[in-house]
């Protein structure tokens, strides 16, 4: 079950991603994507992330993590990921290497199904870079307490329940409070770039299992 899945998921990707219109869902609002394309907001700088999915007792799902207080997404949910280092051939290795270092994920134990759109997080200046990758079924992680406070694993089907998903007021990096839309996960508040990368997820999901 979890190989054609798997299988059906890098087609669905292969035809085309959902991009801005899945991203759009669960933006800020606000958001005047005009701003945020390559050549309009001048020199940036680049990251990848992963979206590590891995079957368990028929079901898959994914891992996020909560981020250590300090720095411009503080105590914030995401994916592991970070900034791009000269050693790194390419986002994809960026993205492994990231995973590995902060939550203790074995980049040769991990097959690359496809790229998601990549995204611009204005706070942090950063282009991030998506990739989704497979592992072979669940592992515990060993975090890094200097950037994750804890991880969290979701099953790809909670994307789709709409109670799931709410408006919320949050309080952004600048102080400035803003009605967004979040997704509601084992708990969890995920919003911006993290639940932008999960609507585009939650669309291509929609579609492989249909």
């Amino acid at each position: 079950m979890q190989v054609s899945f798997f299988e059906r998921l890098k087609e669905e990707i292969a035809k085309g991603l959902p991009g801005w219109d899945a991203q759009k869902r669960m933006a800020p609002l606000g958001r005047n994507q005009a701003r945020y394309i390559p050549g309009n907001v001048g020199k940036t700088r680049e990251s990848g992330v992963l979206i590590w999915l891995y079957p368990n007792q028929n079901r898959i799902y994914t891992r996020l993590i909560l981020r250590t207080a300090g720095g411009v997404h503080s105590g914030q949910v995401a994916f592991p990921g970070g900034k791009v280092e000269p050693t790194d051939h390419d986002y994809w290795h960026t993205a492994l290497r990231e995973a590995n270092e902060e939550i203790g994920l074995p980049s040769e134990n991990i097959s690359l199904i496809g790229a998601l759109t990549p995204l611009y997080i204005p706070p942090s200046n950063f282009w991030v870079h998506p990739f989704i990758g497979r592992g072979e079924g669940r592992i515990e992680s060993s975090i890094n307490k200097a950037e994750v406070q804890k991880y969290f694993d979701v099953e790809l089907m909670e994307l789709l329940a709409p109670e799931s998903k709410e408006e919320r007021i949050i309080t952004v990096s600048s102080g400035e409070q803003v009605i967004t839309p979040t997704y509601i996960l084992q708990g969890n508040t995920v919003w911006g770039a993290t639940a932008m990368m999960l609507s585009e997820l939650e669309e291509l999901v929609r579609r492989t299992i249909s």
